[in-house]
């Protein structure tokens, strides 16, 4: 079986303090320029600056996990974060959202080594 056609492992709760988002405005609010630092598994470290919506979803990354589905388009933005910046980000499947009534269901986390570096208030 090969890792697209393997199933995902599902867990039955995600952490408590999941940021379920709604709006926007459920999220950090700053938007101007701010700089991140990544360091990989092999110690190498980068430096990337984000603003607007990418810094939003990063900012929320790195104060809690975020649940995938969100009426803001989150997954889009995961989507920027990774493969353009390299932000080390992770999907876990949960099973049977109350809130939702969804069977399954992702929660995004940030890995580690990803810090920011400056850019005022998250």
């Amino acid at each position: 079986m090969t890792d697209q056609t393997k199933p995902i492992e599902t867990k039955d709760r995600p952490p408590a303090n999941a940021l379920r988002v709604s709006k926007w405005t459920d999220m950090p609010e700053a938007t101007s320029l701010a700089r991140y630092e990544i360091t990989d598994i092999e110690g190498e470290t980068k430096t990337i600056t984000l603003a607007k919506g990418n810094r939003i979803v990063m900012d929320a990354l790195l104060a809690q996990p975020v649940y995938c589905a969100s009426p803001v388009r989150i997954s889009d933005r995961v989507c920027i974060l990774r493969r353009e910046y390299g932000v080390p980000i992770t999907k876990e499947m949960y099973e049977n959202d109350k809130a939702t009534d969804r069977a399954k269901f992702g929660v995004y986390f940030i890995g580690d080594g990803v810090r920011r570096i400056d850019g005022g208030a998250a």
